[in-house]
């Protein structure tokens, strides 16, 4: 089960080869009092992952990406730890459809905020 302080919520990973897209998801979530850890691709992001999952309370990832989809990144996070909120960002976000949250692109800031907010306070197995 993830535990995690209350007024901790944890740092958001997000995954997203369009370095516009990420740099802009990091200030909606950081004026909302997120951390955030940023990865150019599914690799890095798996990386990221592996090193500081401690710290990571959700992940945020495109699906369709180079090398490593984001589809096939949240199979391998799940496998190491299967509570992580995952939540997929796609421009055909009906194609996106594994009981994970997902937003369609393009979105508003406020809209994220809503939708990670709401993944966070699931609770875990």
């Amino acid at each position: 089960m993830r535990t995690r302080a209350i007024d901790d919520p944890g740092a958001i990973l997000v995954v997203d080869d369009s370095s516009s897209i990420r740099q802009m998801i990091k200030v909606f979530l950081e004026a909302a009092g997120y951390a955030v850890i940023l990865a150019a691709d599914g690799e890095m992001g798996l990386s990221y992952f592996k090193e500081k999952q401690r710290e990571i309370a959700l992940l945020l990832t495109d699906v369709a990406m180079p090398q490593m989809n984001g589809l096939d990144l949240a199979d391998r996070v799940l496998e190491i730890d299967r509570d992580l909120p995952v939540i997929f960002m796609s421009g055909t976000a009906a194609d996106v459809d594994r009981g994970y949250g997902c937003v369609a692109k393009p979105f508003q800031g406020s809209e994220l905020i809503a939708i990670i907010g709401t993944a966070l306070q699931r609770p875990t197995a």
